[in-house]
């Protein structure tokens, strides 16, 4: 059983039959975050797989290990948040222009898979210099707009006056004004950049992504919100933001020295 998330029909779990022979022309397209056209032969129980064909493999997603894991963090937010058959409109092509500006995002991983080529920038017809993290935490805020659970924070969801920013309450689903937050326990103070910082992510315009400079305050603020507000409205824990968090605190080892004597002609290194 095969799981994927399609324009049309949303999510669909659907039988896989023969992708683990050799030569299979099914196997290409249950690979992580593979486009491709397909097509299904709906039955009683699970639909089944018959025939489909590669638009876009995303093989770069899967040589680099920061950006195969905010792959997974936006694969495994619709996942586990979508029942089989819900459409949410304009989610499928969201999806895509993030895998694209994932593909060609900067920073790349230290876990990179040595001797492959990077990806061009452009490809798939996007271009993206966004660090990942930043493209990540866009899309879970675009998302949360698109399901109408986004936080809000251009008013006090207590009382409804305007404002921006203020203290963040996830039981309140925003941030409250200061009047009303006086009732409440102050969990994580959104400045109002930050909010505007947030405004503009939710929007998941690239080229406004690109320009987007955030303090080291921002990030956390951005960071901590969207962690409290997905806890809460979702009851999740995303696997794969775990994985991501693992690998930023990952250090390569020391090089061990090589005993004297030992090493290439000439008394150098090459590297390779």
């Amino acid at each position: 059983m095969v799981n994927f998330y399609t324009r049309e029909r949303g999510l669909v779990t659907a039988v896989a039959q023969g992708i683990g022979k050799p030569g299979s022309s099914l196997a290409p397209v249950v690979e992580l975050f593979t486009h491709s056209k397909l097509h299904f032969a709906q039955g009683k129980g699970a639909d089944r797989l018959t025939q489909a064909r590669v638009i876009e493999p995303f093989y770069a997603l899967r040589r680099d290990m920061t950006r195969y894991g905010f792959a997974a963090v936006a694969c495994e937010l619709i996942y586990r948040t979508t029942e089989t058959g819900q459409k949410v409109p304009g989610l499928f092509d969201m999806l895509v222009a993030y895998l694209h500006a994932m593909e060609n995002a900067t920073s790349p991983s230290p876990l990179a898979v040595r001797g492959l080529p990077r990806p061009e920038r452009g490809a798939g017809g996007m271009r993206s210099a966004v660090e990942p993290r930043v493209l990540s935490w866009a899309f879970e805020l675009a998302y949360l707009e698109l399901s109408g659970i986004s936080p809000v924070i251009d008013r006090c969801p207590a009382c409804g006056k305007a404002t921006l920013g203020g203290a963040y309450i996830p039981a309140q689903g925003g941030t409250l004004c200061d009047e009303c937050a006086h009732q409440s326990e102050r969990v994580v103070e959104i400045s109002p950049g930050a909010a505007r910082t947030i405004q503009a992510m939710r929007e998941f315009d690239l080229a406004a992504l690109e320009r987007l400079r955030l303090t080291e305050t921002t990030r956390w603020q951005v960071k901590r919100l969207l962690r409290d507000h997905i806890r809460f409205h979702l009851d999740l824990n995303l696997k794969s933001e775990q994985f991501v968090e693992g690998l930023g605190r990952w250090r390569p080892p020391a090089r061990r020295p090589r005993p004297d004597g030992e090493g290439d002609a000439g008394g150098a290194e090459d590297d390779e």
